[in-house]
């Protein structure tokens, strides 16, 4: 049932969710500059780099305000290739387009579970602190691995829940103390909305359990494990129609 710890996917919190990020508005980069201690926009890039991709249709889901995209054109640069970005707040979006450059990227408003694309339409996905805010997470991956063409590649760059409990209550505590308070030192109406980041985080399966339910589609290729094990970069593969892992 969506909604509990370790389920996978939001459920009935992920309108609260929504509503939070909405909130943040223009200062959603400097938030996650933030409670990421300044790390979030090197993440990013480094997400980017591990990936390989080089062209083709790339597709932005989860974008949010367009902080990805802007840094998936910077690293691209002058190679051939269109960018999509995927939202469900119709406010995100516009927030996206606002930085997105124009002439090879465009924007849609939808969620993942439902996203409006032909079967094996795109090249290459991304999702960079948008996995875990899915509603619900088995469709969703399902939905992905449809639209991805057989040996695409899928880069997850995310908060991560560690197997070993001792991390987990470490970084627990820190997604329900620290960042909240790191957040409210700077902008204090919004400690609220940052506070929706630990339900998120309950809501996540251990990493081993993610990769376990991404293998049904994916094969994991690269690892990259950060801040204690409390995030990571995960680039997998689409399985080809006779389950084999393309490429890498």
């Amino acid at each position: 049932m969506p909604g509990r710890e370790g389920s996978g996917g939001l459920g009935e919190d992920w309108a609260d969710v929504v509503r939070a990020i909405e909130a943040l508005g223009p200062r959603y980069p400097t938030v996650n500059r933030v409670i990421s201690l300044g790390l979030d926009r090197a993440i990013r890039v480094l997400g980017i780099r591990m990936s390989g991709v080089d062209g083709g249709v790339v597709l932005d889901a989860g974008a949010g305000d367009g902080s990805l995209s802007v840094l998936i054109q910077e690293t691209l640069g002058d190679r051939r290739f269109f960018l999509v970005m995927l939202d469900p707040s119709e406010k995100m979006v516009r927030l996206a387009v606002e930085r997105v450059k124009r002439h090879n990227s465009d924007a849609v408003i939808g969620v993942l579970e439902y996203a409006p694309f032909r079967q094996s339409s795109v090249g290459s996905t991304f999702m960079a602190f948008a996995l875990r805010d899915v509603f619900n997470l088995p469709y969703s991956l399902e939905r992905l691995a449809s639209i991805l063409r057989p040996g695409g590649v899928f880069t997850v760059i995310d908060l991560a829940k560690p197997d070993g409990s001792f991390t987990r209550a470490v970084l627990s505590l820190y997604w329900r103390i620290v960042a909240p308070f790191l957040v409210a030192s700077a902008f204090l109406n919004l400690w609220r909305e940052i506070r929706m980041i630990y339900p998120t985080y309950l809501l996540l399966p251990t990493e081993s359990e993610l990769i376990r339910r991404l293998a049904r589609y994916f094969r994991l290729v690269k690892v990259r494990r950060m801040l204690l094990g409390g995030v990571h970069i995960l680039v997998l593969r689409r399985w080809d129609a006779q389950g084999k892992g393309i490429g890498i």
